[in-house]
């Protein structure tokens, strides 16, 4: 494996471990000024709408949903990793809660696309069916 993949791969955990530890600083520097944020499947409907968002809107949707939303969410191990040239990707699965005591244990396959060290792109893909009936039911709770 080369330093760069090496690296690239580093970077990928290193996403993960930010994010768990709500780390925003460290987060947003691994990734491009032009990184892009897409969710998939194509069936999923974001809370915003957007499909896909540039590096400012994606800190702002994760800021905002881990501390506005979630009373703890982390991101475990993952439970596969294939890593090719510029990518990282990532099975894993989320242990969190709501700030209304529903659980959220969701289900991801996560792409990094890389230049060089920098995080690009990253490909979501959620359980669409579990994260729908989630937050429907997050909205149903607000609405009341």
């Amino acid at each position: 494996m080369s330093d760069l993949n090496a690296k690239q791969l580093e970077n990928a955990y290193a996403f993960l471990n930010h994010l768990n530890a709500l780390e925003w600083g460290p987060l947003a520097d691994l990734m491009a000024s032009n990184f892009k944020h897409q969710y998939f499947p194509g069936t999923i409907v974001p809370p915003d709408g957007k499909e896909t968002r540039g590096k400012e809107e994606f800190m702002g949707v994760l800021q905002h949903n881990f501390i506005h939303v979630f009373d703890k969410t982390t991101f475990g191990e993952p439970l596969d990793v294939v890593h090719g040239v510029n990518k990282v990707v990532f099975h894993l699965k989320s242990d969190g809660m709501s700030k209304s005591g529903k659980k959220y244990n969701n289900e991801y396959m996560v792409t990094f696309h890389f230049d060089g060290e920098k995080i690009i792109k990253l490909n979501e893909f959620v359980d669409s069916k579990y994260s729908s009936a989630f937050f429907a039911a997050l909205r149903a709770e607000a609405s009341t």
